[in-house]
């Protein structure tokens, strides 16, 4: 099995941009809040949040929701 990535759209329901991790059946919502001079991020599995933090860019943050997701699917195996 390969790890699959969906790319960054823009995402109204975020107040920013949604992406997605996947591997096998397993799906990660990564996400990112646009703020003023901070942008939150989080990693979220189905209703549960796994990891997040805040970034002081959004690329900065879009980095740290996917490693954190890269992570979250090492641990896993």
């Amino acid at each position: 099995m390969d790890l699959q990535f969906m790319n960054w759209k823009p995402d109204a329901d975020v107040f920013g941009e949604a992406a997605g991790l996947a591997f096998g059946s397993r799906v990660l919502d990564l996400v990112v809040t646009h703020g003023d001079k901070t942008f939150p991020w989080e990693v979220v599995d189905g209703c549960d949040s796994i990891a997040s933090g805040t970034a002081a860019s959004a690329d900065e943050a879009r980095r740290a929701a996917e490693t954190a997701g890269r992570r979250a699917f090492i641990r896993a195996a």
